[in-house]
């Protein structure tokens, strides 16, 4: 290679040669601009055709959807036409497929979650990192691994429910597939945003140092010491009056230091801003910018509020340290180079044929299909074709789409809603359909209507839930009653319960004698206790992705068992929240006498601190037996070696998931009644069984002691599988 090409182009030297070379040559300017996220690519695309592209080389840019040849075109400016030559980062969203038109959309990730299956998780994201790749897109933000404390937080759905252990295992896998394309991952919010105060998106969070570390870290250690996430984005949040974004103690400390992160941090839209305007521990915009860069931020999005011109003078004036700068901008470049970007910085024209082939619209339906949970059923499914003469879909959400949040506009076009799909079942004569009511608010006389048309049915069908089309284009603002969005990211609520109108609607059909088969597509869980009685069976059903009619037909009719699982509890009123699982042996009460309005009793007078299903819950159409529960320790490792039988001992083949929890049975900081230490899915024909194992080592045991680090007492754990339990000594 010629000596005149400058090191940090030479693809054979060491990516810490490149980055060092290249920072020798850039000027001030040069570098916070690479701390910035540029404007969206159609003002790039406006300056370049108007002849006044910025005079500094964009670093990122974020889309939703943009042409492959005006990215490549922009691109090409930059490589060609500036003083550097440092690529853009195309960046977008995918945290249940790749926010772009086109391309394949999944179950939103609290469905995600509740397949508790590794290995289709890497499948889709194999589909997601793909898809990006092909479209230009090098940097994702995802996956989300907040823990989804507190239900009424609308984000709720963004996240694979409320376990640590369940989320850790499923990113992983998640991160590792897609930054195998190429595709460097952001996961998110660090840290503990998902237990906001009173549920509200950006509250405070309220948690102990003991917590934080045994619970809302452990999907950001696996997702960095495991996974190898290439960036990270922090939560809006503060913890104890430190807001994230400017916490040295979190983002150096804990992520650089302790977790060894040696990728970038991108700011969350707005959010270094934030430390002015919202949480007011920062004077003015710059010193929110000075505060971020010490705390460890290295890029802000989406506009230079605090990396600001005076952020800039600063610098240059000696205010702002340069080394400060010097290792923001060396961690970004870094991450370029070791993408490649340098060397291929540009995009298949032909990319777009990549997206959304045969197999990824067979994945879609089969990670429906997983992600489904039966709460109940009285005996009505599946129901037999040959017997159904007239079946009414009904419901807000029964014709339609419900994808989630960070969802590209138009993906509906590609989806299937359960009405469409059981009238390509059972043809369209022998399906009647009627709304009922909308999301929040129905017509007069639109409930009596459906009432009406369920007395002529065999079985009446009610799809209900939450309304979750934000960037689909269905919002508070848009024609139609009750079309308002009641879930997604600031659209929290006070009580878990269905809006009104669907209860009213649930009562009035169900007063008609007809069966009833209640179909949730919710973001979060429902207090649906009353709403169970009323019904024959209940399905929860989440975002259930563009296949997700297709996969309820699948269900409801008997040609898939259903064996999704609960990621996240369900409780029976809003006023036992928290009610996670994995809760200390006081959280749910001492005096074990809950009452009733009837009869009152103890710990609530008028409840009981039970939830309506708990995680883990969810049905089957076969029945499944374990035994055979054997553990074989070694206690000079500190390791155990878990076996169990699970048959399936009914009639109807089916895929189980399989979960283990781990109990220590005494520790001198209070240990948790259970946590889930393992799960695998697996697949029985009726007869069949099959031995499933797992092994326990050090992170399975610790806790975090006085000092706030790990440690291991020696003692009594349970092991539990089911009605399998076993105890053991370590």
């Amino acid at each position: 290679m010629s000596t005149n090409i400058p090191l940090y182009k030479n693809p054979e030297a060491s990516v810490e040669d490149r980055v060092k070379d290249l920072l020798s040559r850039m000027t001030v300017e040069d570098k916070v601009n690479q701390m910035r996220l540029s404007a969206d690519y159609k003002d790039l695309d406006k300056w370049l055709d108007e002849g006044c592209f910025p005079e500094y080389e964009p670093s990122s840019t974020y889309v939703q959807s943009a042409p492959i040849k005006e990215l490549n075109r922009i691109q090409k400016h930059i490589m060609e036409n500036t003083r550097l030559g440092i690529p853009m980062l195309v960046a977008s969203e995918s945290i249940h497929g790749l926010m772009c038109p086109g391309a394949t959309m999944f179950p939103q990730a609290i469905g995600l979650g509740a397949t508790f299956n590794k290995n289709l998780m890497r499948d889709i994201a194999n589909t997601i990192g793909r898809e990006a790749s092909s479209v230009g897109v090098r940097h994702t933000y995802a996956p989300n691994i907040d823990l989804s404390r507190d239900p009424r937080w609308g984000r709720t759905e963004e996240n694979y429910g409320e376990d640590p252990y369940l989320t850790s295992r499923l990113c992983a896998e998640y991160i590792k597939k897609v930054q195998e394309y190429g595709v460097a991952c952001a996961p998110k919010h660090y840290l503990a945003y998902g237990s906001p105060e009173g549920g509200l998106n950006i509250a405070p969070a309220h948690v102990g140092e003991r917590e934080l570390r045994e619970n809302m870290l452990e999907p950001f250690r696996a997702a960095i010491t495991e996974a190898g996430a290439m960036s990270l984005m922090p939560s809006y949040g503060e913890i104890d009056g430190i807001p994230v974004h400017g916490s040295r103690y979190y983002l150096t400390d804990i992520l650089r230091d302790e977790l060894g992160f040696d990728g970038f941090t991108i700011s969350d839209y707005s959010a270094v801003g934030m430390l002015h305007f919202l949480h007011h521990v920062a004077p003015s915009p710059v010193e929110a910018g000075k505060m971020a860069l010490h705390a460890g931020m290295d890029m802000e999005a989406p506009d230079p509020y605090g990396f600001n011109e005076e952020f800039v003078q600063q610098i240059k004036d000696g205010i702002i340290p340069m080394e400060e700068v010097d290792l923001a901008v060396s961690r970004i470049l870094s991450v370029k180079f070791r993408l490649g970007l340098f060397e291929n910085p540009y995009i298949d024209e032909n990319g777009t044929n990549y997206l959304r082939n045969e197999n990824d619209v067979k994945l879609a339906r089969i990670a429906a299909q997983e992600s489904t949970v039966l709460l109940k059923n009285d005996g009505i499914l599946p129901l037999d074709k040959s017997k159904i003469k007239k079946i009414a879909v009904m419901g807000p959400n029964a014709d339609v789409v419900q994808l989630g949040d960070y969802t590209p506009p138009f993906a509906g076009e590609n989806a299937i809603t359960l009405r469409k799909a059981m009238e390509n079942v059972l043809g369209s004569e022998n399906v009647l359909f009627a709304r009922g009511c909308g999301t929040v608010a129905s017509d007069t006389g639109e409930i009596e209507a459906a009432a009406r048309l369920a007395k002529d049915a065999d079985v009446a069908i009610l799809v209900l839930g939450d309304n979750s089309n934000f960037f689909g284009g269905i919002g508070w603002g848009d024609p139609g009653v009750g079309a308002g969005v009641t879930c997604g990211e600031g659209f929290d609520l006070t009580e878990l319960i269905l809006p009104e109108c669907q209860r009213n609607l649930l009562n009035e059909v169900a007063a008609t004698g007809t069966p009833v088969i209640l179909v949730l597509e919710t973001g979060r869980p429902y207090c649906i206790g009353k709403e169970a009685e009323l019904s024959k069976a209940v399905i929860e059903a989440w975002y259930p992705g563009e296949q997700g009619g297709n996969a309820l037909c699948d269900i409801i009719f008997g040609d898939v068992s259903p064996s999704g699982r609960l990621p996240i509890t369900f409780p029976k009123v809003t006023g036992q929240i928290p009610c996670f699982y994995n809760h200390k042996p006081s959280a749910r009460g001492y005096y074990k006498a809950g009452g009733s309005p009837e009869h009152p009793g103890r710990d609530y007078v008028f409840e009981t601190p039970h939830p309506l299903y708990p995680f883990g819950y969810g049905l089957s159409y076969t029945e499944f037996e374990y035994s055979d529960l054997n553990i074989t320790t070694d206690e000079k490792a500190g390791t155990a070696h878990v076996e169990v039988t699970v048959k399936n001992i009914g009639k109807m083949a089916s895929k189980h998931a399989v979960l283990m929890y781990l109990t220590d049975v005494c520790c001198r900081i209070t240990p948790y009644v259970h946590r889930l230490r393992g799960f695998d899915k697996i697949y029985l024909e009726p007869g069949e069984s099959k031995v499933v194992a797992f092994d326990l080592g050090y992170d399975d045991f610790y806790f975090i002691n006085e000092k706030s680090e790990k440690e291991i007492e020696h003692g009594e754990y349970i092991v539990r599988f089911e009605n399998q339990i076993k105890s053991f000594v370590l």
